[in-house]
């Protein structure tokens, strides 16, 4: 009666069906875990739209501290000894738990003298002193804006 392509087609279709229903029972009983799931991805998505990746996919494209107006960063050096958490994030690579922590360093062990006391900062290595580097200004006690002129 039916064709052996007939009876392939209607046993992939009860598949389908089959591990599309196992599918939201598994959702139903794991809610709390796939809400977790997509939050993080959610999260990962946003933080990859704001930030370019470490790693580009150019490997002969200029490093970000080559680029004076990549990504919104700072017209002027920043000085991270006056500068908030939020005019922190500003710095290529740096996000706002990294900026608390810079932040939270400076008000714990004091005014950072040189580019080289952020390594200090836990999540600050080589790599990323280097990317901000260039952003960076480090002036006397004189007061002012963080926001200062290169």
């Amino acid at each position: 009666m039916w064709g052996r392509e007939m009876r392939a087609g209607i046993a992939f279709v009860i598949l389908a069906l089959l591990i599309g229903q196992g599918f939201r029972e598994w959702r139903r009983s794991h809610e709390e875990s796939f809400q977790g799931i997509i939050r993080e991805l959610t999260e990962r998505e946003a933080s990859g739209r704001a930030r370019p990746s470490e790693t580009a996919a150019d490997p002969r494209a200029a490093p970000a501290a080559s680029r004076p107006h990549a990504r919104g960063a700072p017209v002027g050096r920043i000085d991270v000894n006056r500068a908030s958490a939020a005019e922190l994030t500003r710095l290529p690579g740096i996000g706002p738990k990294l900026a608390a922590r810079i932040v939270a360093e400076r008000d714990r062990a004091g005014a950072y003298a040189s580019p080289e006391a952020l390594l200090r900062v836990p999540g600050i290595g080589p790599k990323t002193l280097a990317r901000i580097q260039a952003y960076l200004a480090f002036p006397g006690a004189a007061g002012g804006d963080s926001l200062t002129g290169f």
